[in-house]
Formats: structure tokens, sequence, C-alpha cells
């Protein structure tokens, strides 16, 4: 898949079937509606393009002083879209300027004037445009006055919920990673640099990693002890993550990203890690002493060690 963060560097010449949206999480629903796109292409002969915007519109239009927090990063985002089969993605800079377009004249400009789009793939609730009036129906009517073949697919339903960005960002405010994998087909994960700590999870016995997200808009799950899997240089480790503020051990104010790898020795400072997150734990508490810690950390660790136990029989029968 060929990136393009304009629309001027995208070269023209084969016919476009074309999905934009912002497609934060690439999750089921998403990949749902590329597969569609890249059918349409093949339909048409020609490539398979998705558009995406960065920063996020809400981040540009939404309400001052609400921070937006998103399921994937730009770059985590074009990650996950390599694989999807699609030909090119373009990364549109979302602007003040382009968020006050009206959809009709977004549709001329940028879908049918300078992309020369063929075909045109969205979800059923799409929006774009000034206000979001643009919506599947009005795409409709555009499409056909412009000889534009529009295709709306329908919503894909799990459990009788609507598979969607907003419903995994809700799962995951409360914790609910397993509910947020199912959705996004895959574990939700954070990732970033290893950075010094107070040593303090050596201490009690149970060394641990601090983890400083890469994108300071990631959304985390609420606090709490969750089962994981780190990815270290192409090696997959098992361990658990805390995530909040350690009331036990600490007064600090800011949320801390601690993980202890069960298996691995060594050096990580300045490191990567990719943390998934498979699995909740508890909530975080506060003890009466480092002891009753250090008994809850062990218990946290054997009831995680189980499950990869667990796991592993399961995927080897």
């Amino acid at each position: 898949m060929q990136v393009y963060h304009s629309l001027d560097a995208f070269p023209h010449g084969r016919p476009v079937a074309l999905t934009l949206g912002t497609f934060d999480g690439v999750h089921r629903g998403h990949r749902r509606i590329i597969e569609r796109t890249n059918a349409a292409a093949a339909e048409i002969g020609g490539r398979a393009v998705l558009m995406t915007f960065d920063p996020h519109p809400r981040e540009v239009i939404g309400r001052k002083g609400e921070p937006t927090y998103l399921l994937t990063s730009i770059d985590e985002r074009l990650a996950l879209l390599q694989d999807t089969g699609l030909d090119a993605c373009i990364v549109m800079p979302f602007t003040r300027d382009l968020s006050v377009l009206d959809a009709s004249t977004f549709f001329q400009e940028y879908i049918v004037r300078r992309l020369h789009a063929t075909q045109v793939v969205v979800g059923v609730d799409h929006a774009f445009g000034k206000g979001r009036a643009g919506n599947a129906e009005a795409l409709q009517r555009l499409g056909k006055s412009q000889g534009v073949g529009v295709v709306v697919v329908s919503e894909l339903l799990m459990n009788g919920v609507k598979v969607s960005s907003t419903a995994i960002r809700a799962s995951i405010g409360k914790g609910d990673v397993a509910r947020a994998h199912d959705f996004l087909g895959r574990p939700y994960s954070l990732s970033g640099i290893v950075v010094r700590g107070e040593g303090l999870g050596s201490k009690l016995g149970f060394p641990t990693a601090n983890l400083e997200l890469r994108a300071s808009n990631k959304l985390l799950p609420s606090n709490g002890v969750y089962i994981v899997q780190v990815e270290i240089d192409g090696t997959r480790y098992d361990g658990i993550m805390n995530i909040g503020r350690r009331p036990t051990v600490s007064e600090q104010m800011h949320i801390s990203l601690e993980v202890h790898i069960f298996t691995f020795s060594g050096d990580l400072y300045g490191m990567h890690l990719q943390v998934e997150l498979l699995e909740r734990l508890r909530e975080e508490i506060r003890f009466d002493s480092p002891q009753q810690l250090t008994a809850q950390i062990q218990s946290d660790v054997d009831i995680a060690r189980a499950y990869f136990k667990r796991e592993y029989n399961r995927t080897n029968d």
C-alpha cells in the first residue's frame, strides 16, 4: 500500500474505488468496508484507495479544552491498513478550511475533480462535509448526478451491538478490553518507550518497565491491572500491567504504565515496547502495607500465568 500525504502527490491514470473516513481503530466494521472497496476496485480494473484525515476532525472542530482520545495514532492506523489489500492511502490534513466545506463542494472538488473516483464505498452511518450533512443518502444523490457509483455497506453487528469506534472507546474506558478485542479483531495495544522509574517494582520483587506512550492522545483503559503480552524486538513475552497512580507506594497525580514481564531479563531503558491488553484482572486499590501489595501482585502473576497456560492448551488441542 502506497501512502500519500497530499492529493497533489497522488498519481492518476487508473480508475479509483474510494472509501473515506477517519477509520480510528481499523476495526472489524472498517475492514468490512475496505473489503467491499477492494472488490469494487477489482470490478472496474482500478485501484482501491482509502482517504483518511489527520489530525482527527474532533481535534480541529471539537469543544475547546476537551482532549480527543483515539484508539490509534495516524502511524498505528497506517500500519494496520497495510495488510488490508488496499492499493493506496491518502492522508488528508484536516484543517478549519476543510471543515467548513459543504458536502457538495467536497464531493465535487476532492472526490470527482481531484481524485477522479468512479466508485465510492462508505458505511451506512458515514457523514462528511460541514455539519456532517453529507450522509450516505446525500452521497448517493451526488454520485448519481455525476455518474459516480456509490456503495453503502450495512452496519456490522456482534451480539446485537453495532461495531463502531465509539462502542470500542466506551468498552476500553470501562476496562473491558476483552470486548474491545472482539470488536477490533485483535487485542487493544499501547506502544511507547521504556523510561526510568523509581525502581519500586524491583524492591517489591517484581521489576517493571515504565512505559511512556508515543502518542499523547492515546486512549487509556480505566485504572487497574491487566494481563498483557509484550513485544520486544519481534519476540513476545507474557506479563501483567498496572495502569494507575500506585496509591500504596506513591502520592503521584499522573497515570503510570508499568509492565512486569515474566521471563525477560535485561536492560530495557530506551527500547520500544508494544503491549497488548488481553484481560482486566482487577481495579487498582490501596493496600495497608507493601507486604500486602506484594502478596496481591504474586496472586495477579499466578492468575495471569494460569490464563496463558489455558490459552496455550486451547490453541494446541
